[in-house]
């Protein structure tokens, strides 16, 4: 029985995990480090591990507050922005 519980509670979480994250690809990052996806969503971060992250890079976003970079194996904090207005890749 207690076996059973745990993989109930195993299922229910990652289930629940599925389900608050987004797979995207990154269009561009701006100087500022925000990161622009290609469905024109952009998230801000305060880490400078993102001046190395490149356009077509995969990632997922988890809860909107955390990006995950799939190619690159790294993750930041983020919180969603809009793209800047004078952001010369738009």
């Amino acid at each position: 029985m207690k076996k059973f519980v745990l993989l109930l509670f195993a299922v229910l979480a990652f289930s629940a995990f599925a389900l608050s994250q987004d797979e995207e690809t990154i269009d561009h990052v701006t100087e500022d480090n925000i990161v622009v996806l290609q469905n024109g969503q952009a998230y801000e971060t305060t880490d400078p591990t993102v001046e190395t992250w490149s356009a077509g890079d995969d990632v997922l976003i988890l809860d909107d507050d955390k990006m995950v970079n799939k190619d690159q194996n790294e993750a930041v904090d983020v919180i969603q922005t809009t793209a800047p207005e004078d952001d010369p890749e738009e």
